[in-house]
């Protein structure tokens, strides 16, 4: 495992975007009317998350190149004018403006259910190549971020709308903390912490 660089850009990218394809909340943030218009979207979004990750030193990348994770120190940054440029770019190429106002409700109460003051590890997106499942990747990136915790003695915190990433968690130690399903959406979204 190590820690990714802009030069592992594409193949990051197309891990994300091809592990959320299918992900009702990655889904409900763009909203495409067509499977080649949600590939863009989707493809937006994980380079907006890429980027993003990148700048906070929070996106990892598995040995065999297979499988990415996206964790990072939530509190330690501030959003300086390139993280708000790339919300622009992300606003214009995937979410668009006449969705913005029902994203940045939904983003205001997703942020308004985790830790407010304290330090706290945010696992944002994870992802492995179809083709590499079951290899190793989703282990050694688990392992990578878990030491990261328990060296820097923070928590864990995520959010998940796909019920079997959700018993997977469950399963490495995280609990349910919150669970919110907004009106007109069809899956919850659990909340999710690992102490």
């Amino acid at each position: 495992m190590r820690k990714a660089t802009n030069t592992a850009a594409k193949e990051i990218t197309d891990i994300i975007s091809d592990s959320f394809y299918t992900n009702p909340s990655v889904n409900t943030v763009t909203q495409a009317k067509n499977d080649d218009s949600k590939r863009k979207k989707i493809k937006a979004l994980a380079k907006f998350a890429f980027k993003t990750g990148l700048r906070r030193d929070g996106v990892y990348f598995s040995s065999d190149e297979k499988g990415v994770a996206i964790c990072y120190r939530f509190n330690a940054k501030k959003e300086s004018i390139q993280d708000y440029l790339y919300q622009i770019e992300l606003v214009v190429t995937s979410i668009g403006l006449k969705r913005l106002p029902a994203v940045l409700r939904r983003e205001k109460y997703i942020k308004s259910r985790r830790p407010k003051s304290s330090d706290y590890l945010y696992f944002w997106f994870f992802g492995v190549d179809k083709d590499a499942r079951g290899r190793g990747a989703a282990i050694e990136l688990k392992n990578a971020i878990f030491e990261e915790a328990e060296k820097d003695k923070l928590p864990i915190y995520l959010e998940t709308s796909v019920e079997k990433n959700k018993q997977v968690y469950e399963r490495y130690g995280f609990e349910v903390y919150h669970t919110w399903k907004d009106e007109g959406q069809e899956y919850p979204l659990w909340f999710m912490r690992k102490e």
